[in-house]
């Protein structure tokens, strides 16, 4: 090989060394610039710098609602302890360094479809999780998921109706929580004669049990018990509607929802 050969190989192999150097330099900066918001990481070197960009939180928030007023996510002024529940799991992830598509999904699975804001992103999601689903995966299904508990005295006390449930899957249906609508609705899963704890709306005031599963076996049925407090808002008359969420490990239906409507009378 020439001594002008060497030279130009030389060269260009300097020039590609300073490039890539110079590359991973931007993003590092840009990295210790921008924390935890437009990340950027999980590079391959083969032969190109390939950058993958992660989540970005503040773009996330607005994609989800708040369980209380159901008005799109905001971190300057959260309405109540549930949006920032949910704003502080959307910030966790995007940590963990995932993509937009991860977080959502994760959101989601965590907080339920219905949290989402665009109808058009909940179908496609459901479409997702369904093209997804492994054949012998639990499947939930209610005999029921709407009822009217007609007229209800607030001087009568707290009342209570079941809703039944199957697992029609092929593996066991795991239940780890549940949440409503309202600090005034509360419910429980009874399977096998077991009375599991009570849950009710999270963050507002009560905190709701962790560290709890029950496991329904294929083809076994259990009740999903609904409690309503009709002396949760003092006197209060007039028409009530309440929802209970009961999340699963069933990979499509992994958020499974009754409603419960009512007249309050004192």
């Amino acid at each position: 090989m020439s001594k002008e050969m060497m030279t130009n190989k030389f060269l260009k192999s300097s020039l590609f060394w300073k490039a890539a150097t110079f590359t991973l330099l931007a993003v590092f900066v840009y990295n210790q610039a921008y924390p935890g918001s437009n990340r950027m990481g999980n590079m391959q070197i083969n032969g190109d710098i390939e950058i993958v960009k992660t989540a970005n939180a503040s773009e996330i928030y607005p994609m989800f609602t708040c369980p209380c007023c159901d008005q799109p996510l905001k971190k300057e002024e959260p309405c109540c302890g549930g949006m920032t529940q949910i704003i502080s799991y959307i910030d966790e992830q995007v940590e963990l360094e995932k993509t937009k598509d991860e977080v959502v999904l994760s959101t989601a699975k965590e907080f339920g479809l219905d949290r989402l804001t665009s109808e058009e992103d909940r179908v496609a999601l459901k479409q997702q999780l369904e093209d997804l689903a492994p054949a012998d995966a639990p499947r939930i299904e209610m005999a029921e998921i709407e009822r009217d508990l007609g007229t209800i005295s607030q001087s009568k006390g707290d009342v209570s109706t079941d809703f039944e449930f199957k697992n029609v899957g092929e593996s066991d249906l795991v239940i780890d929580r549940l949440s409503s609508s309202c600090g005034c609705t509360s419910a429980s899963v009874v399977y096998q004669g077991k009375v599991g704890p009570s849950f009710t709306m999270p963050g507002h005031g009560k905190e709701n049990p962790t560290n709890w599963q029950v496991a329904i076996e294929p083809g076994d049925t259990a009740i999903l018990r609904v409690f309503y407090d009709p002396n949760a808002h003092g006197d209060f008359t007039g028409a009530v509607t309440r929802t209970v969420s009961l999340f699963s490990n069933d990979p499509v239906e992994f958020e499974t929802k009754v409603t419960i409507t009512l007249d309050q009378i004192q």
